[in-house]
């Protein structure tokens, strides 16, 4: 007979395990580590327009979850451009999930902005995504294993034009901790009520 401290204390382990997964237990990045990010940065050739904003937002870590909003035009004819940014994105959401990265929102454009306010140039979305990160050094690590590749080169070659900015949270409604929390004890209430 499956005992109750079997049914929550398995349910308790599995939960355990993702959270170390989901969550981290690395930390915030230290002034050494950015540096040493910078530096690989710059080998890597990443432009140096770039590396000011990047540097500040290493700089500034909290160690925390941090979600990136992205808006996206593609190029015509836009099927083929649709083509290439979908094997770029199955190359890039592979690596970011083994650090716990995933796609929080994704959806199509279904007109051209409602409102512009001094951006009359940014208009024209095709689709715009929020993409999870789990920490600032993840996302480090994934920019230096995606730039100058083979499938950035198919983002690059399917995108018009893209804008995107790092952003934390102040409300987040259906957390994935939070959801899995819940199903998880459904699931363990469920048994126990069976086998009990």
């Amino acid at each position: 007979m499956i005992t109750a401290t079997i049914v929550w204390g398995t349910a308790a382990v599995i939960y355990a395990v993702f959270w170390v997964w989901y969550v981290g237990l690395k930390g915030k990045l230290s002034a050494t580590d950015v540096e040493q990010y910078m530096q690989r940065f710059e080998a890597a050739g990443l432009p140096a327009d770039k590396l000011g904003n990047l540097h500040q937002f290493l700089a500034k870590d909290d160690g925390r979850e941090w979600f990136m909003v992205n808006l996206l035009e593609l190029k015509s004819p836009k099927r083929e451009s649709a083509k290439l940014l979908q094997s770029y994105s199955k190359v890039f959401m592979a690596g970011m999930l083994k650090r716990a990265g995933h796609p929080f929102f994704i959806a199509n454009a279904k007109a051209k902005n409602i409102e512009n306010l001094h951006c009359e140039q940014a208009d024209n979305w095709t689709s715009s995504g929020i993409v999870r990160y789990r920490s600032r050094r993840d996302f480090a690590e994934t920019l230096l294993d995606t730039f100058g590749s083979e499938h950035h080169g198919n983002k690059l070659a399917a995108l018009e034009k893209t804008f995107a900015f790092p952003a934390t949270t102040s409300l987040l409604m259906g957390s994935p901790r939070v959801l899995l929390a819940m199903g998880l004890a459904l699931i363990a209430a469920l048994t126990q009520i069976a086998f009990l």
